[in-house]
């Protein structure tokens, strides 16, 4: 059995000769050697595995491996995107690899090179997270030699309207499109083929899908829940927002809704955070300001594990526990904020006006962290992955807001606050959720304007923003951790990429 074939190595097969009894390696005490080994790359750990099994079995520890994920942006893959569970889209491991092709060389992930109990060496089984690792190095190395497997569906807008970003939405091997026509058609990706079609009126903001129910605010001031495979409606929740545009959150068992901004609305509407369950379809909780510190409205408002934050306009981010509607924290801010993003275990305020900055609070004592001075305005905030991205607004959106155009890089920092990457890029209008994230890399600007290069796809790690692979724009409507997805005008087609 293998256990190995990291960064760039062949796979390296298991030595199940035990070191002599002589070996000067057993006198290194156990904390001793647990230290040196701390400071080893992932390939290091692989050779020294496979000098006899005492090493392997000191080397398969998740306290080496865990850390290794992390500092490559790979933790999610044993967690959210857990790829253990993720099958392959290619056919079977015989079929894909043959007899004699190499397993590193195949799209589809060889799982016998994870050891497991029942091996007939008698080794121990792969500790969780250097199987983890291993998936998450195959993965990559799909992504960035082009390596995937195929697929297409037949997709012909009835009115000639073609699936763009904003109405794709994909979760796990559904894919639900929000048509012209004001339909969903849900597609099974692994079958190639039409699951369903679920009429709705106009919606009233963007529809969010997970763990197979899709949730679509409407402008009868309703939510639908509704079975994906199936399309049956499954519960309805009653929002009352009337003709207004409806931000929602859903992490397939709560329901998050908050009417933004609008001067010709009651100012109620957009002060309150409506939390539903999708199972009963009840009002568990709103979360609002509390009367005492007055009429203050909602800019924006961000939901991550159970926890919801939202900016005030009265400089105050407030934090409540999504479940039970405590309020954890109530955060001043030091300039005048817009925007708030939860990362792990952290909420990450941004002010785009005045004296711009980004300011970081521990999510579990409310602390603030850190303090980020920008010496530009207007970025559209994110944290993908544990970095904070901010992207300068396009020549559009200064023109429409009446600034001059002045063309800033797009800058990434980690959550510690340090600046890990400033690179002159350009962001496609792609929708999509993980750790990928494509951009025009591009040479510095002349006279204020960006000429675009060739396209790339990054991986957003903490340590920065990472090139992994050459992109064409073209029609992309998706993009997650495991697969891309374009539209074919001239064929009338889904095109799926699966580097899984």
């Amino acid at each position: 059995m293998a256990d190995c074939g990291i960064s760039g190595s062949d796979i390296m097969c298991e030595s199940t000769t035990a070191a002599s009894s002589g070996s000067l390696l057993y006198a290194v005490p156990d904390d001793i050697m647990q230290t040196i080994l701390q400071h080893l790359r992932a390939s290091d750990l692989c050779h020294v595995a496979s000098c006899c099994r005492w090493l392997r079995d000191a080397t398969n520890q998740d306290s080496l491996w865990r850390p290794l994920c992390q500092s490559r942006g790979w933790e999610h893959y044993g967690t959210t995107t857990d790829l253990a569970k993720i099958a392959s889209y290619g056919p079977s491991e015989q079929q894909a690899t043959g007899a004699n092709e190499a397993s590193h060389c195949s799209v589809t992930f060889q799982n016998d090179r994870i050891v497991t109990d029942d091996n007939t060496a008698g080794l121990t089984s792969t500790c969780r997270w250097k199987g983890v690792y291993m998936r998450a190095d195959h993965l990559d190395k799909n992504w960035a030699t082009n390596r995937f497997h195929f697929k297409q569906i037949p997709f012909d807008e009835e009115k000639g309207r073609c699936p763009d970003s904003n109405t794709v939405f994909v979760d796990g091997d559904l894919l639900a499109i929000y048509t012209f026509c004001k339909t969903i058609q849900v597609f099974d990706i692994r079958k190639e083929n039409l699951q369903c079609v679920i009429p709705f009126i106009k919606s009233a903001g963007e529809i969010k899908f997970k763990d197979g129910v899709i949730v679509v605010p409407c402008f009868d001031g309703m939510a639908y829940a509704c079975n994906a495979r199936t399309g049956q409606t499954l519960q309805t929740m009653e929002g009352n927002w009337g003709r207004s545009i409806v931000s929602l959150f859903f992490d397939g068992e709560l329901v998050i809704t908050r009417v933004p901004r609008c001067d010709w609305i009651n100012s109620k509407k957009f002060r309150d955070i409506n939390v539903w369950c999708v199972k009963d379809g009840q009002l568990k909780c709103i979360l609002t300001a509390d009367p005492t510190d007055g009429d203050y409205v909602c800019y924006n408002m961000d939901y991550r594990d159970k926890i919801v934050a939202a900016a005030y306009d009265d400089d105050y981010i407030r934090v409540w526990d999504a479940k039970s509607g405590k309020c954890l924290h109530k955060l001043k801010c030091p300039g005048k904020y817009s925007d708030v993003k939860l990362g792990d275990n952290v909420i990450v305020g941004f002010s785009t006006k005045d004296d711009t900055c980004v300011s970081i609070w521990s999510q579990n004592t409310g602390e603030c962290q850190q303090v980020i001075p920008l010496a530009n305005t207007y970025c559209h905030p994110q944290v993908v992955n544990n970095l904070i991205l901010l992207e300068p607004l396009t020549e559009l959106e200064y023109q429409h807001i009446g600034i001059y155009l002045s063309v800033h890089p797009v800058k990434a920092y980690n959550l510690r606050g340090k600046l890990v990457t400033e690179v002159w890029r350009k962001v496609f209008e792609v929708t999509g959720n993980g750790s990928k994230h494509p951009f025009y890399l591009t040479d510095q600007p002349v006279e204020g304007r960006l000429r675009s290069s060739k396209g790339v796809i990054c991986n957003a790690t903490p340590n920065g923003l990472v090139p992994l692979c050459n992109a064409c724009a073209t029609n992309m409507i998706w993009i997650d951790d495991i697969r891309m997805v374009s539209y074919d005008d001239e064929e009338r087609r889904l095109i799926f990429h699966h580097y899984w």
